[in-house]
Parts: C-alpha cells; structure tokens; sequence
C-alpha cells in the first residue's frame, strides 16, 4: 500500500495544475453540481456538456426543474438515454423543493433517501458541494486503484466496489471533492484503460502494477454477457390527413417517450389491427432496417408503411412528431419515413 500523505499531495498538485476546464467546475450550486452528475452517468463528458448548458439555461433554479413539465422534460433530455435518470432526479428535486425549501441537504443521510441517489451520486454530490468526505467510484476510479493495488478482484461485484469504496474514505483528505474529482480525472485522462499514459502519471511511484510492467491486466472483470437481441417490426400507419400513429410508452425503460406501432416480427396483421382497433389497407410498404444497440440489449427493427381510414385518438401530424420525445431508436425510423 502506498503512503497516504505523499500519495494525496502527487495527485492533488496534478489536479490543480491539469484538470479540464468544464462548466459544472465553474458553480458551487449543488444543484448544477447533483445534475450534472446525474448526466454523466453512463454518458461521456463531450456529450454531456451541450445538454448541461440547455439544461441550466432553461432550468437555472432547482424549482425551475422541479416544476417543469414531463414531457417537455424528457424532450430536452432527449438522446442522452437512460430516461429514467431524469425522472428520477426530477421526482427527487420535488422532493428537495417541497421537504427542504429547495435547499439540497448537506446531510448524507438525508440525500441519500432521495430518489435514484445511489453510492456514487451521493460521494460525489456530497463531497463535491459539501466537501464530505465519501467517496464516489465510478469506473475510471476503479480502474486507477486497481491497477495502484494490483488489485485481482473481479470490479464487477458489488462487494469489490464496496471494499474499493471503503479503502479510498480512509485515504480523503480535507479537500474531499477535489480528491474525488483529481481521482475521476486521472482514470479519464491519464490511467485510460488502452493507453494509459504511465510515463506522465502523477502518481507512477505509488502502482505497484506499473512497477510490475503489469498495467494492462488491471482491472479485472468477468466476460460481459453478450447482448439480448430482440427482433421487432415497426409500423407507420398514415391516414389521409398526413398523420401517423403514435403511442406513449409505459414500460421502465423509455417511460413517457413517444413510439410507432412495434410488434415482434411473427405478429399478423390481423392481430395488430385488433390491437390497435382500425383497419390497415394491404399491401405494406417496407421503408428500411435499423439496429439499435442500448446497454444490455440489441433492437433488430424492419419498418413498414401502412394506410388506414379509421380514426384513433393517437394520430399526431407528421409536422409535429419531432416536438414529441422519442428515443433514439425511434428516431432512427423516423429519419427513414422522412426520406
């Protein structure tokens, strides 16, 4: 194990002298600060940045999002994924605006009860704005102290990340979110998983897998699963008024988000239009294919053009389904129809 005291100062110098300029470093507002985090989860920070600026233009108060409604919400948030981030943040800003007087609590345990506020976002959000000292690991963190440890265990059990947790909040010193945030810099700009630049490391003298000329078998992880693949065809059904058919979600995953007509491909005609309640002239058009990869599974999509003269409640103008939020993979088929 490396010395504490000596580690802190090589990597808080570093820090100091290297970090990235990047507007969520330039307010101490915890609540910019708890979501711009919420956006960087699984969402690379070049990403991120041009929604982060929309996002506090638009909302500059936390009860400004509080307050805003879902679906024009989900719009703005619309092609960072994971749609649930924001509901969640939303429901718990609520919480914040209603139980705290819209002050986000410097009391761990109190935010860590709010909605979606798991380990990381709670150390990061808390050291970050209130300087305490947790810890908030993600996977660059990771990443450098497994290779600062050579550590063998497997990154991907909880009870690894726990005990990685636990080994850095006896390592924090006073300036906890600068500590975090050097540790989260390092694993993103110099400790990189294949090509990490060892040679400029602040921190070379403290790797024991650098000594060992063994950084590349660090960190250690199970083989991913491979990908469900699931195979759909997806319908756009037109009536004569030059709108087309839509449905809300409901299920977890895209909540809230507008769809077309989406069946598994051994779906007959008759049983969609049972579904639906309208009849569909034959024959289809075929209008493309599209594959949609998201986190832990595959989408294979065919889209089809249909015509019907039966009304439903869900029709919307063609001119009008961009103003809607859709997911990527929606919007991918959209593009096909357009053209």
């Amino acid at each position: 194990m490396f010395k504490k005291n000596d580690f802190n100062n090589n990597l808080l110098e570093w820090y100091q002298s290297n970090k990235r300029s990047l507007p969520w470093r330039e307010t101490t507002d915890p609540y910019k600060i708890w979501l711009s985090e919420v956006m960087l989860q699984q969402t690379q920070v070049i990403t991120v940045i041009p929604y982060y600026k929309k996002f506090i233009t638009k909302y500059p108060l936390l009860t400004d999002l509080a307050d805003a409604d879902e679906e024009a919400l989900l719009k703005d948030w619309e092609g960072l994924g994971y749609y649930n981030r924001i509901r969640n943040f939303q429901a718990a800003v609520k919480e914040v605006s209603s139980k705290y007087d819209a002050k986000v609590p410097d009391q761990p345990d109190k935010f860590f009860e709010l909605k979606g506020v798991g380990p990381y976002i709670g150390g990061a959000v808390q050291s970050i704005a209130f300087n305490h000292a947790l810890a908030a690991v993600d996977g660059n963190v990771l990443r450098v102290m497994s290779r600062l440890n050579q550590d063998a265990r497997d990154v991907t059990k909880a009870s690894v990340q726990k005990s990685i947790k636990e080994e850095i909040e006896t390592l924090i010193p006073l300036e906890a979110g600068d500590f975090n945030q050097a540790l989260m810099e390092l694993g993103a700009t110099t400790c990189t998983p294949r090509a990490p630049k060892c040679v400029i490391c602040p921190v070379q003298e403290h790797c024991e897998a650098y000594s060992s000329h063994s950084v590349f078998d660090f960190p250690v992880k199970k083989k991913a699963k491979r990908k469900k693949e699931e195979s759909y065809n997806i319908f756009f059904i037109l009536n004569d008024k030059n709108e087309v058919l839509l449905s809300k979600q409901e299920d977890n995953l895209l909540k809230g988000m507008y769809e077309f007509p989406k069946y598994d491909v051994d779906t007959s005609i008759e049983n969609i239009e049972e579904d639906l309640n309208l009849s569909l002239d034959q024959p289809n058009i075929h209008a493309g294919s599209e594959k949609h990869v998201f986190t832990h599974k595959v989408w294979y999509m065919e889209a089809y053009i249909l015509y019907t003269f039966s009304p439903h409640e869900n029709f919307v103008p063609l001119k009008q389904v961009r103003e809607l939020p859709m997911s990527k993979a929606m919007q991918k088929l959209f593009n096909l129809i357009e053209v």
